[in-house]
């Protein structure tokens, strides 16, 4: 037997399929639509499975650990030793290890520090 429906609900179900249809709608266009942004960043991920070679400055660490020192560096070119105390023993030496590497010299509460870019 067929069943009728008044005209409140009748409204009501027109009102709601066009709701899961604008829905559904959007939800198809957001996944066929993929910005060229996440194209770009998917691509950098495939590439970034390549090996990558990475060489520590090993002079310049050992240079900071004899003198201990806390040697911070990165494949940029940035080098940093930082020395705790800043007696004047530490100053000579830093001086030196920033004459070495062509460094910046600083020193203050943090205690001796070099740093710069190679």
């Amino acid at each position: 037997m067929a069943k009728t429906y008044t005209e409140l609900e009748a409204w009501a179900i027109f009102f709601g399929a066009l709701v899961i249809g604008v829905v559904l709608t959007s939800v198809f266009w957001a996944f066929i639509t993929v910005p060229e942004d996440i194209k770009k960043i998917e691509k950098e991920i495939e590439n970034a499975t390549e090996p990558i070679n990475i060489e520590k400055p090993g002079d310049f660490i050992t240079f900071c650990d004899k003198i201990d020192g806390i040697p911070n560096w990165d494949n940029a070119g940035f080098r940093q030793c930082i020395v705790k105390d800043s007696s004047e023993k530490n100053l000579i030496v830093m001086n030196l290890l920033c004459k070495k590497f062509n460094l910046s010299l600083s020193y203050g509460s943090f205690g001796v520090k070099c740093e710069g870019k190679i």
